[in-house]
């Protein structure tokens, strides 16, 4: 078994680490709902910045487990989606982040850049965050998501994303799309038309 089954990605911008109180909140749920065990620790107290580490956007990982941690820096630059292809599976399960992310992995395709997942007939995620939909003005997400991320969690408890029902067949009522994740907030400069979504799975 994995030393270290799941972990948390942390956004750092110039050695401040961003969003923590939903970071802590997802751990905690985690630790009580996999490992059946109280936090030991606070995100805030634990995380280290190197001195190399201070400048610019910067990835912090997280591996843990129910008594014990490890933490590694990577600088980080945002990667470049265009094209986005539905590929459809059943019964995906990454209700937690999980280390073990080879079946995520397994559904990504050389014919895009990312994938939208339709699991059981709905849409849920791609492989490395959240989804976003604009229709007449509003801002929309998957109820059916396969992991809450930080950025989503947010995005809700403000108002600014409301969590409904997507088929694949609904995706066309739709005018844009944006993927959100902890090291990629809500940006409007990166929303794409919903023409950047490939259909065929």
């Amino acid at each position: 078994m994995c030393r270290f089954p799941l972990f948390e990605t942390i956004a750092i911008i110039d050695g401040e680490p961003q969003n923590l109180a939903y970071h802590q909140q997802r751990f905690e749920s985690a630790m009580k709902q996999y490992f059946n065990a109280q936090p030991k620790w606070q995100l805030a107290e634990v995380i280290c910045v190197p001195d190399e580490f201070q400048q610019g956007s910067v990835r912090c990982r997280i591996d843990y487990n129910a008594s014990e941690f490890q933490q590694q820096f990577f600088f980080y630059s945002q990667r470049k989606i265009n094209v986005f292809q539905c590929v459809y599976t059943e019964n995906l399960d990454y209700r937690f982040k999980y280390s073990d992310r080879k079946r995520l992995d397994s559904l990504k395709t050389l014919q895009a850049d990312e994938v939208i997942i339709i699991n059981n007939g709905k849409v849920s995620d791609c492989t490395i965050g959240n989804l976003l939909f604009l229709k007449q003005g509003l801002w929309f997400s998957s109820q059916d998501y396969l992991l809450k991320g930080t950025q989503l969690t947010k995005l809700v408890e403000t108002g600014v994303v409301d969590l409904v029902q997507i088929t694949a067949q609904d995706l066309l009522q739709y005018e844009q799309i944006m993927m959100v994740n902890a090291l990629n907030p809500f940006d409007l400069q990166r929303a794409l038309p919903i023409s950047a979504i490939n259909f065929a799975g």
